[in-house]
């Protein structure tokens, strides 16, 4: 993953015994999701060629798996400070400008993480009704509650990390929460404040927020403008999120890293360079036969 600047200040070198508790639980449940996505289809591929079947209900499985993984993807990286923001304004600021503008991007990002929540919670209660299982004896409710979890999470950390004292902290939660009351309960017309949000929502991504919040607050603004249900964005992204075709994203990136970590790609690198280095126009065939062979 390409991250931006830091959305917060680096994590504290020492660790209590009991976030580092957190911290590894977390780091072992994506491991864990990687790993059995990897491995159940595998394990389809051995047993269909040897034993002609298969494992019962494998795509389901590995689909929503990259929700679970993608879920707490984004709450490491919002642990860590490394959410993906474009913004480099920023960098450019220093003292109580620097500290100003973030708080203010890390109240609109709290509020729509927060908002995201909420439409979630209304989303998992709706599945809840229905008898859609993952596996036999696993509703798919139980593997959806990923999202208002994940969410929350991600507001959470976002919160914490707006300020270095609780003055900062508080003042972060009493306007993220002034926001969702003033949406949920908008004291004049919906349509003369969606502006003003649209305006908001702006200056937080200009000034550091993720892109996750301009693009999940683009949403709930073009929603809550319209008068629709928020639930409709919870819906869409579970939809998008267990496309047959998305796993492959993080599986793609999972080889990425180990042939990295295991240093084959250098060795790919000097092995093309040797075939064709020495002709004219040789690092550019050596490029071109590179990516042909990562992307195959």
């Amino acid at each position: 993953m390409i991250f931006a600047p830091d959305l917060a200040l680096e994590p504290n070198a020492c660790v209590s015994p009991r976030r580092g508790a957190l911290r590894f639980a977390e780091e072992a449940l994506v491991a864990l999701a990687l790993a059995v996505m990897v491995a159940l289809p595998l394990a389809e591929i051995v047993l269909r060629t040897f034993f002609r079947s298969g494992v019962a209900g494998t795509d389901s499985i590995v689909q929503h798996l990259t929700l679970v993984a993608g879920m707490i993807g984004g709450t490491l990286a919002a642990r860590d400070g490394r959410l993906l923001a474009l913004s480099t304004v920023p960098a450019l600021l220093h003292g109580a400008w620097a500290r100003a503008a973030r708080v203010f991007s890390h109240t609109i990002a709290a509020a729509v993480a927060a908002a995201l929540t909420l439409v979630s919670i209304e989303f998992v209660a709706v599945e809840r009704t229905s008898t859609h299982a993952v596996l036999a004896g696993v509703p798919l409710w139980i593997v959806q509650l990923v999202l208002p979890i994940g969410f929350a999470a991600i507001a959470g950390r976002v919160w914490w990390q707006a300020a270095d004292g609780w003055r900062g902290r508080l003042l972060v939660a009493a306007s993220a929460g002034g926001l969702l009351a003033l949406g949920a309960w908008p004291p004049v017309a919906v349509e003369s404040l969606v502006w003003p949000a649209w305006i908001a929502l702006g200056a937080a991504a200009v000034l550091g927020a993720p892109v996750f919040v301009a693009l999940a607050g683009a949403g709930l603004l073009l929603f809550w403008g319209h008068g629709l249900p928020l639930s409709a964005l919870p819906v869409e992204h579970y939809r998008l999120v267990v496309n047959p075709t998305l796993p492959s994203i993080p599986l793609f990136t999972l080889a990425g890293y180990f042939l990295a970590e295991g240093g084959s790609s250098r060795r790919l690198i000097d092995l093309f360079q040797a075939f064709s280095g020495h002709v004219r126009g040789g690092p550019a065939v050596a490029v071109a036969l590179v990516c042909a062979f990562f992307t195959a």
